[in-house]
């Protein structure tokens, strides 16, 4: 919803929230995070995210615990280590906005095409002798 100022033109600041999504509504699900002081080449990388604060987002990959851990700290590897990275060190954060379209396989799985009437098979019931009454008879008065 936009509210406009004393002027009569719209607040930008409400624009703006109305445009950021809340990241907590992708609590427990994958995001790309680009973190360019872990990973040099400052691809977004698959992440998991566990919490998101004032200051940065709690993250979990194994990509990023093997990372942060020496050989010899390996064993805290098996117990799903959480991460936190702080905004500072977060290049980017990509989420999914909208849901992709089906490609064209999907669509004719999900809907096949409807068929040509000279190839569909006509499915419905025929009347049967048994099941059509028979007309009525006429009486033959004169």
């Amino acid at each position: 919803m936009l509210h406009a100022d004393e002027s009569g033109f719209p607040n930008t600041t409400d624009q703006k929230k109305a445009m950021v999504p809340t990241l907590s509504r992708y609590l427990n699900k994958t995001v790309l995070v680009s973190i360019p002081a872990l990973f040099e080449d400052g691809t977004g990388r698959p992440y998991t995210l566990l919490g998101a604060e004032m200051n940065g987002l709690w993250l979990q990959s194994d990509a990023l615990t093997d990372r942060l851990l020496r050989d010899e700290s390996r064993e805290l590897a098996k117990m799903n280590p959480a991460v936190f990275v702080p905004f500072a060190q977060i290049a980017g954060v990509l989420i999914a906005t909208s849901m992709p379209a089906p490609s064209a396989d999907e669509h004719d799985a999900l809907d096949p095409p409807e068929r040509s009437p000279a190839t569909r098979s006509d499915t419905r019931e025929r009347p049967t002798e048994s099941t059509t009454p028979a007309p009525p008879k006429r009486s033959k008065k004169r």
